[in-house]
C-alpha cells in the first residue's frame, strides 16, 4: 500500500464529503498537520491527517471513501498515523466503536474543545468522545 503525503487543506472537502464535520470557510490545520493518502487511478480512496496539538500526538481526521469503506482502508490509514506520530495518540470522534475495536480507550483529557462542534452554531447533536491509543 502505498500512502503520498498531500496538502492538508486540499483534503477538507474530501472529509466534508465523507461525513465529518467541517465548515468549508475556517482554515482548521495549522502548521504541524501532515496528511496522508491512499490513491488509485488518482481517486482518493482514504485520508488521515495528523498533527501535535498541545504537546500530545493527535489525528485531526480519518476518512475513508464511502466506496471503499469495510475493506481494510481505516485500519490501514490509523496504522499509518500511529507509526508516523508515536504513541501515546489520541482523537476526538463521533464513531469511536472504530478507534475502540482497533486499540484505543476513552481518556478524560481535556482535548474536547478542539473540534467540539456540540453547540448551536453547527445544529449537532452528537456528543464526540476523546480516545487514546497508549
Amino acid at each position: 500500500m502505498e500512502f503520498i503525503e498531500y496538502d492538508n487543506n486540499s483534503l477538507i472537502n474530501f472529509y466534508i464529503e465523507n461525513g465529518l464535520e467541517f465548515d468549508e470557510n475556517k482554515n482548521y490545520f495549522g502548521t504541524n498537520v501532515k496528511s496522508f493518502v491512499i490513491v488509485e487511478n488518482k481517486k482518493i480512496k482514504g485520508a488521515v491527517s495528523i498533527s501535535l496539538y498541545k504537546d500530545k500526538n493527535f489525528i485531526e481526521a480519518l476518512a475513508v471513501d464511502e466506496k471503499y469503506r469495510c475493506k481494510g482502508y481505516g485500519k490501514i490509514l490509523l496504522e499509518k498515523a500511529i507509526k508516523e506520530l508515536g504513541k501515546p495518540v489520541y482523537t476526538i470522534s463521533k464513531v469511536d466503536e472504530f478507534y475502540l475495536k482497533n486499540g484505543f480507550v476513552y481518556d478524560n483529557a481535556d482535548l474536547i474543545d478542539k473540534e467540539c462542534k456540540t453547540c448551536e452554531e453547527y445544529n449537532v447533536t452528537c456528543f464526540p468522545k476523546v480516545v487514546v491509543y497508549k
